[in-house]
């Protein structure tokens, strides 16, 4: 990065809050190491063994590189705040993957259920070996997600998929709407909305007009991730 990118991201709004957050997380260290030590270690190399593909940094197989996806979550742990229990904190994670991040949300004490397709087996094997719960679910724009029980005090979602239309485009304010007026229906009254969403097509972290739809919603957008706490309209 040039220069006169990095100071125009210093001065520039997103900029700052990605400055907060670094701080942040310093403030609030965890050692990806700790939660390494809690592997499987032989069942994740069974895994490995069966699909693992050297050099991979786009399918499945990637995230079977836990040396590297470990600490990535570590990092989401960290910028959510999300602490060791007490209070116990029941959180879904939608797009769950391999479920590295849910397994530090278990051995940090909290209550993990993850929602995806079952389409990849890497996952199905990765969520057994962990011993993490997983909801099969396809998200389809203006259509409401399955019945999950108790509130959830915390819903994620990181690098989304599911927010592409058909032609590869992706959600509007419309689509968004619906989602967040049906996620606010399962989160506690205090529960919070943490978002990480893909760039679009053309590269940009966000459409002008989502970004201003997110910020009339009362959520705090940093670039592609989105804050929403349940009530904020």
């Amino acid at each position: 990065m040039r220069l006169t990118q990095k100071i125009t991201k210093l001065f520039h709004p997103d900029g700052y809050r990605s400055a907060v957050a670094g701080v942040k997380r310093i403030a609030y260290p965890l050692s990806a190491s700790e939660f390494m030590e809690k592997l499987d270690r032989e069942g994740l190399e069974r895994i490995r063994e069966k699909y693992a593909v050297p050099g991979e940094k786009v399918a499945a197989p990637k995230y079977l590189d836990v040396a590297e996806w470990m600490p990535t979550n570590v990092k989401r742990v960290r910028d959510i705040r999300l602490f060791r229990a007490p209070p116990v904190q029941r959180v879904l994670d939608i797009g769950s993957g391999a479920g590295w991040f849910l397994f530090i949300v278990k051995c940090l004490g909290h209550e993990p259920l993850g929602l995806d397709i079952d389409e990849e087996p890497i996952y199905r094997e990765t969520f057994a070996l962990l011993g993490l719960p997983r909801v099969i679910h396809r998200i389809e724009a203006h259509q409401p997600l399955p019945i999950l029980g108790a509130p959830f005090d915390l819903i994620t979602a990181h690098m989304t998929c599911f927010n592409r239309r058909p032609d590869g485009s992706h959600w509007g304010p419309d689509e968004w709407m619906f989602f967040l007026d049906d996620l606010a229906k399962r989160l506690s009254k205090t529960g919070r909305l943490h978002l990480d969403l893909n760039p679009s097509p053309d590269g940009s972290h966000m459409a002008p007009d989502l970004r201003e739809f997110f910020v009339k919603c009362g959520a705090s957008v940093d670039r592609r991730r989105v804050l929403w706490r349940n009530g904020a309209r």
